[in-house]
């Protein structure tokens, strides 16, 4: 057979993996986890040579039969000269099937076996020598540790593949929550204010309001704590007696399915004023408030049917609206639940910083307070604090809950983490305002910090602000290498460095936060640290 026959396909582009192995002097063969050879990534005239061998093939299946039975899998001599090295595809036995690094020595040239295997394929012997002299083959003394680097490898790069594909689709997973939010906004059209639906029920009262001839127009809800930012509160617009509130909560869990229109002397006149509307905002069928109009004035002292068609209509837009403001909070909520449980997933790869993220959450979230920023803000920043440390999934694990100092090399993989976390988020566009404060989060105020080096007021506000909660819960913890410090070490520690680590302007109000919050979900958390000692920390 011409030799022509195992050059290697013009459409075959092999890995770069592969082409490593390849020069390291093996080849890579790939079988199912019954021994069955499958197509290779790379083709040319000793994978060629390698595959038409029976003596191969059954050396491949014999030994699979042993390999899945094997948690450490042992190299085997297939035959004089051709040592088979097995890897796992994956790390699963589950899904089965091997990579098998074939290393071909310089025994080979010299055994019987090349005679069969140059048969098989109808190959010239003396020409398949020559070109395996031309290789360099393996000598056989190096075998054991030509393997162990093959596996080493193979299992080097599997981890970085899994970790890679991890991160993807932690990105499209974040990203697809977000486009579920943001067809929300879309299909509410006007009633765009579904993040703060207090705000729409006072604009909707106040239009109302300046269309209808009543003292007050308002709205009371009752469902519960699923709308934390109405709660069970009357909104209104006018002059609503304050004492008016109770008595409407009790209409709001008493009233049916049809309104209530009071044109005469009744408790409801006596108690609200004359002409009184009261309209049920229906969900489903179910009473979930109530929209009232209380007190008409002028000379008309009845509700008239504008009245009620006006306050029917607008019951029924502020229904759909609420539907849909509890449609996004719960979506929310459940993109929020699965960033903590993405977070609590990072914070448990060391035992020792369960809950970190959380308590920066919440540190930041109250130094942003302190600070002046608005409800909405705040929010935001406690969601940065949240997932400052997204990055550390692409972060080897050995390296996390290492036990003592950790090598330059491996603290230049921790210093990955602030990179890696703002590319896993970067596709976000709602993540946008906070991307500086998780790839800055380790910027020094002095400089020096990492990754940028940025100094000064060039650093992110948010990451100023997550600086100082995370150095501060950080210090606080035990670690494998140290013991928590109390929480008056930790402050006058922490004051040695204000201005060339930390932002003066808000080292200050973080050093004067009320910590009882904190305290307690460290305690909760137990970090590491005896519960007396975090109560001793105040």
């Amino acid at each position: 057979m011409n030799v022509t026959n195992f050059t290697s396909p013009t459409n075959t582009v092999p890995s770069k993996f592969t082409t490593l192995m390849r020069d390291a002097g093996m080849v890579m063969l790939h079988c199912d986890s019954k021994g069955r050879l499958v197509s290779s990534e790379q083709s040319d005239w000793l994978i060629d040579l390698l595959s038409a061998s029976p003596l191969v093939r059954l050396a491949i299946t014999t030994n699979c039969a042993t390999w899945n039975t094997q948690d450490i899998l042992q190299i085997s001599e297939a035959f004089q000269g051709v040592w088979l090295v097995p890897a796992r595809k994956t790390n699963s036995r589950r899904d089965g099937g091997f990579v098998i690094g074939v290393i071909v020595t310089d025994a080979l040239c010299t055994s019987e076996y090349i005679h069969a295997l140059c048969q098989a394929s109808g190959a010239d012997t003396t020409v398949i020598k020559d070109m395996l002299l031309s290789l360099s083959p393996v000598a056989s003394h190096d075998v054991k540790r030509i393997a162990s680097m093959f596996q080493f490898a193979w299992n080097a790069q599997s981890a970085s593949d899994l970790n890679q594909s991890t991160m993807e689709s932690i990105g499209q997973e974040l990203a697809d929550s977000y486009e579920e939010i943001n067809l929300l906004y879309t299909i509410t059209g006007s009633m765009n204010s579904v993040k703060n639906p207090k705000r729409f029920i006072e604009l909707a009262c106040n239009e109302l309001l300046q269309t209808l001839p009543y003292e007050w127009i308002g709205v009371q809800f009752r469902i519960g704590d699923r709308l934390p930012r109405i709660g069970s509160e009357l909104v209104f617009a006018g002059n609503a007696p304050a004492e008016v509130s109770e008595y409407v909560c009790s209409i709001t869990n008493d009233i049916g399915n049809t309104p209530i229109i009071s044109n005469g002397d009744d408790l409801v006149s006596n108690r609200l004023g004359k002409a009184t509307i009261i309209e049920p905002i229906l969900s489903d069928g179910d009473v979930i408030g109530v929209l009232v109009a209380a007190n008409k004035q002028g000379n008309d002292s009845e509700a008239s049917s504008v009245d009620i068609k006006l306050l029917s209509a607008t019951a029924a837009q502020i229904a759909i609206f609420l539907e849909n403001a509890l449609l996004y909070e719960d979506l929310s909520a459940t993109f929020l639940g699965t960033l903590e449980a993405l977070t609590a997933s990072i914070d448990a790869k060391d035992k020792y910083t369960s809950g970190h993220s959380l308590r920066v959450a919440l540190l930041t979230a109250q130094l942003a307070e302190e600070a002046g920023l608005d409800a909405e803000q705040v929010d935001r920043y406690r969601i940065a604090g949240l997932v400052h440390d997204i990055g550390k999934i692409g972060v080897p694990e050995h390296v996390l809950a290492k036990k003592g100092g950790l090598t330059s090399g491996e603290f230049a993989e921790i210093q990955k983490h602030p990179e890696i976390g703002a590319k896993i988020l970067k596709d976000i566009p709602q993540m946008e305002d906070i991307l500086g404060g998780v790839l800055h989060h380790h910027e020094k105020f002095g400089g020096g910090g990492y990754p940028h080096g940025i100094s000064g007021n060039d650093i992110p506000l948010v990451a100023r602000m997550i600086s100082l909660a995370d150095t501060f819960d950080a210090m606080s913890s035990s670690r494998t290498y140290r013991n928590a410090m109390n929480r008056n070490s930790v402050l006058d520690e922490m004051k040695r460095v204000v201005g060339s680590q930390f932002d003066p302007e808000l080292a200050e109000l973080f050093f004067a936060l009320d910590f009882s919050k904190w305290e307690q979900l460290m305690i909760e958390h137990h970090v590491g640290r005896p519960i007396t000692n975090q109560r001793n920390a105040a």
